[in-house]
């Protein structure tokens, strides 16, 4: 249940993303929630669903408004996989991992698909706008996720279910 719940949030991002956040008034500083989305999915559960819904998400987001299928999908299954893969290296999700995550799987997802692009010429920008724009969506979006972060926890957090029973019967013994 909770993880269809996720997917709803990150399709909603994506919308989000993908509509509003298009005007012209607020395309300059807007956060890239759909990658916040993504790593606190990547942080919260595993590496294998933040892959996953990444993948799922990317495509969708490919199918709607790419230049060619796969861009966004490859780009956002890297950065939901490593944000858990860093979730496992840390042991522990904190509100400074996920700001920290969130900056670099920013600018990730805009490097990696301006290498995309240039590979397959198929970018009409330039490296100066790629680190100007990259390194304002990343700073917006570590503000945002550090306002996202509590509520993303609360309510996607897969909690682990502790037995007592265990522990009472190795003390008795």
């Amino acid at each position: 249940m909770r993880s269809t719940l996720l997917f709803v949030a990150l399709f909603l991002s994506l919308v989000l993303e993908s509509t509003v956040f298009r005007a012209p008034i607020l395309s300059e500083y807007a956060p890239n929630l759909v990658v916040i989305g993504l790593v606190m999915t990547g942080l919260l559960r595993t590496p294998r669903m933040g892959l996953l819904f990444g993948l799922g998400i990317g495509l969708i987001q490919d199918i709607d408004y790419g230049r060619f299928l796969g861009e966004t999908a490859f780009a956002y299954a890297l950065i939901g996989y490593l944000a858990g893969y860093f979730r496992h290296l840390v042991l522990r999700e904190s509100a400074l991992l996920a700001i920290l995550v969130t900056g670099l799987a920013s600018e990730l997802f805009a490097w990696v698909t301006y290498g995309e692009a240039r590979l397959l010429e198929a970018s009409g920008t330039t490296l100066h706008e790629v680190i100007r724009s990259s390194s304002k969506t990343s700073l917006v979006s570590m503000v945002v996720v550090l306002l996202l972060y509590a509520p993303y926890r609360k309510a996607f957090l897969k909690k682990k279910k502790v037995s007592y029973n265990d522990a009472t019967a190795d003390g008795a013994s």
